[in-house]
């Protein structure tokens, strides 16, 4: 892990290496191991290092024809360099400069691992930004005329007085929805994000942006593999993908819910000790099932038991620590966690990507919906067309994927165009078509079964811009390097040559969505551990907020209401209040205003 920053100045005078050098000390966290620095006519580069173990890497890597940085782990990059006509010894950066020279923008399908990446072409006076295949390693820049800017984490950016700090009113109705604002934007109006998959090219006349990897996903009409060869083929990439990720001699652990997701990771590492959190007031706690699963595979686990004044007093370090708005209480937990793990762990591994891979209860609607399309189908043409306009034109749209949009899928809906309405003084801000605006462009070419269609969409705004978001985020605030195993090229890849089909089973009369996993585990868990529904991270959500958090709640809501930026109505803030305890979600949509609150407030550092 690490940290990269930058500037090219095209025209005009050069970058000034002191404003990168200032980019780069608010990346210290991420790396607080070394740092290093380049500059040359119209550029100048930085990068923080953070190592795992003893090791001669420095960066900027720096050849004849070209520059290089590099956030994150390339995996098994010995053979990447000797592929390349390289065969001395060298560190992942270096073998991915070698690949570069050799290849080019085609390397990055030579390469398997979690990066953020930026070379600068010497010659031709080039920049490339690139991210990882599904967004772990996060990369932000910035444009004004001749002058653009890059780096790890937003923040950093505002180093550099030519880039404004002031959020972008047009996107904020993408946030009230989705509770974050999926790359290429932010809520910055002049910073955007590099996507997932994609590359950024740069020169002194053009900017390109371009896709380098689509998940695989099986065509309509894919049979369903045979079960024994499906699950060995899944435990072979996840054995691999785990043997990857963990260092030889580096203290490493796993963040445990006892799911399906870390339950097979666990498996696949059997020695990793474990890290569990719970909350002290919550009526339904995860710790017993995850105690249990620990203790059936041998695991050493430490389980962290937060209150009412551990979570309060880490709501301004969370918001500090994500850097931008990511709205799920979830974070805060994820950082105490982090911080606990650290004081014993150097790198850790994390289940991130079960569902979104393999499904989860947004299949459910799937289910439905596929079952009506079927029951229509076999009616008497007559009939169908009569039914047409109360169903009828969702049969046989089914197979397209604007479908999941009328069904209300793809990434989370916390504030509905109504209540936006409602909510903003300016309804123009509120756009009712965010979401078909925002998703629409994930399912462009999408040629896959309906299940697969939901899933990349999960992926694409659930995980890439949420879960992996609060991740890294965290880990790196609190020393960390955390790593996925279930989002291994291999993983992925072979998750999404399955059909849907592949995804569920019923059994004893249940349908059971991500059974895959299911079946990895089950060697391991009883029937009943196996087969227990996703519950996820505990959030101090309603209960919370309206009980122990009570004190948290009137402080964050009397902040929040004092809104400096003229953005809320003052009535609709008030019924969200009345509607805590009462309305299912309100804890949720005032935990997402909180926190945009607090970010809105203190971005300007």
């Amino acid at each position: 892990m690490g940290g990269l920053a930058g500037a090219v100045h095209f025209h005009g005078p050069p970058p000034d290496p002191s404003d990168i050098a200032s980019m780069a000390e608010r990346l210290a966290h991420r790396g607080p191991d070394g740092s290093g620095a380049w500059s040359e006519g119209p550029a100048a580069l930085a990068h923080r290092l953070r190592r795992v173990r003893s090791s001669p890497s420095r960066q900027p890597v720096v050849l004849d024809d070209l520059v290089l940085l590099l956030d994150g782990w390339l995996y098994e990059h010995e053979a990447l360099a000797r592929s390349a006509g390289h065969f001395g010894v060298c560190t992942d950066a270096e073998a991915l400069a070698h690949a570069w020279r050799r290849w080019g923008i085609a390397a990055l399908d030579r390469i398997d691992g979690d990066f953020a990446l930026a070379v600068w072409e010497r010659a031709s006076a080039t920049l490339w930004l690139m991210r990882d295949r599904v967004g772990v390693r996060p990369l932000f820049w910035s444009q004004r005329g001749p002058r653009v800017a890059f780096a790890s984490e937003l923040p950093a950016l505002y180093a550099l007085d030519w880039i404004s700090r002031s959020p972008d009113p047009d996107r904020l109705a993408e946030y009230l929805s989705f509770t974050t604002v999926h790359a290429p934007r932010t809520l910055v109006r002049d910073i955007q994000q590099v996507e997932p998959a994609h590359y950024v090219r740069i020169d002194a006349s053009s900017v390109v942006k371009r896709s380098y990897w689509t998940p695989p996903y099986a065509p309509v009409g894919t049979r369903r593999p045979r079960d024994a060869a499906l699950v060995r083929q899944l435990q072979e990439a996840v054995d691999a993908s785990v043997r990857k990720r963990v260092p030889h001699d580096v203290p490493t652990g796993l963040y445990f819910s006892g799911g399906l997701g870390s339950t097979a990771i666990a498996a696949a590492a059997r020695e990793l000790p474990t890290f569990h959190i719970s909350i002290a007031e919550d009526p339904h706690p995860e710790s017993p099932f995850a105690g249990r699963v620990a203790s059936l595979l041998g695991l050493t686990h430490r389980e962290l038991t937060v209150g009412t004044a551990d979570l309060a007093a880490a709501f301004s370090d969370t918001v500090t620590a994500l850097g931008q708005p990511v709205g799920s209480p979830a974070a805060v937990l994820q950082l105490l966690l982090a911080r606990a793990a650290r004081r014993d762990v150097r790198v850790v591994l994390s289940g991130e990507g079960s569902v979104e891979l393999f499904g989860g209860r947004m299949l459910d609607a799937v289910t439905s919906a596929t079952r009506v399309a079927r029951l229509l189908g076999r009616l008497p043409r007559p009939l169908r067309g009569v039914i047409g306009a109360a169903g009828g034109d969702r049969a046989r749209t089914l197979s397209q994927p604007s479908w999941v949009l009328e069904l209300g899928l793809g990434g989370q809906e916390l504030f509905t165009a109504k209540e936006r309405t409602r909510l903003l003084r300016d309804p123009v801000i509120a756009r009712p078509d965010v979401r078909q605006a925002v998703l629409a462009p994930f399912y462009a070419d999408l040629q896959t079964d309906p299940f697969n269609v939901v899933l990349h969409g999960s992926l694409r705004s659930l995980l890439s811009e949420g879960s992996l978001v609060r991740a890294d985020r965290t880990a790196a605030a609190t020393g960390l390097d955390i790593r996925f195993p279930l989002l291994d090229r291999a993983v992925v890849e072979r998750a999404a040559a399955l059909p849907g089909s592949a995804k569920l089973k019923r059994v004893a009369g249940s349908l059971h969505t991500r059974w895959p996993l299911r079946a990895l585990v089950s060697g391991v868990l009883p029937r009943g551990l196996a087969n227990r529904p996703k519950r996820g991270l505990a959030a101090p959500l309603d209960r919370w907020l309206a009980g122990p958090g009570r004190l948290f709640f009137e402080d964050r809501y009397a902040r929040l209401c004092r809104d400096p930026l003229g953005l809320w109505r003052p009535e609709a803030l008030a019924e969200l209040r009345r509607g805590l305890g009462k309305e299912r979600g309100a804890g949720a949509r005032l935990w997402s205003l909180f926190f945009l609150d607090a970010w809105l407030d203190g971005r300007a550092g």
